[in-house]
């Protein structure tokens, strides 16, 4: 079979994604034995030893763990509730942390475990900053399909980015198909 996959599968995939946001091309998805081995392969496509990640946390421990290791630093920043009990995300403290010189942004969005969503402003101003930077972001969107407010799909890096943004968004079956079984996941590259 094609190293990415078999071409229906692909195909297939394409036309799902793009039903929920901005144009995929087959060529752009690759297919992985699971989430998490999607996730580990975007880490290793872009990360190497000594260099810098930044994680929106608290967040599922392999997606620190990944890049800590392949011999990355991880920096962490951290969710806060709000009076509400609500998740909120200080963007200015995570531009801080974007500094000249990260490779890669970890984001999971929404969140395991705190059902955090970024909204597409958010996504927007993290994207324009990324790219003026030229740090990449892999973005866990495992969880894409659970939301509850009427759409089909949480706001996504896939709704405003390029297709030749420095951009790796992992995803996989079990979680909105419930097929935990099967080890299936999938990569968007550029």
């Amino acid at each position: 079979a094609h190293n990415l996959g078999i071409a229906p599968l692909r195909e297939a995939l394409a036309r799902y994604l793009s039903s929920l946001h901005r144009p995929v091309a087959p060529a752009r998805v690759a297919i992985t034995s699971a989430g998490g081995n999607a996730l580990m392969l975007a880490a290793q496509l872009v990360i190497d030893p000594g260099d810098r990640g930044v994680a929106v946390v608290p967040v599922w421990p392999n997606l620190t763990e990944i890049p800590r290791i392949l011999g990355a630093k991880v920096v962490r920043v951290g969710l806060q509730p709000d009076a509400a009990g609500l998740w909120q995300l200080d963007l200015e403290r995570l531009l801080a942390a974007l500094v000249p010189g990260t490779r890669a942004l970890i984001l999971n969005s929404p969140s395991n475990p705190t059902g955090w969503v970024m909204p597409e402003d958010q996504l927007q101003a993290v994207l324009a900053h990324t790219r003026r930077l030229g740090i990449w972001v892999i973005a866990d969107e495992a969880y894409e399909r659970l939301v509850f407010d009427g759409r089909r799909a949480a706001p996504s890096m896939l709704d405003i980015a390029d297709p030749d943004d420095r951009l790796l968004v992992a995803n996989t079956f079990s979680k909105a198909w419930q097929m935990t079984g099967w080890r299936l996941g999938w990569l968007v590259v550029p």
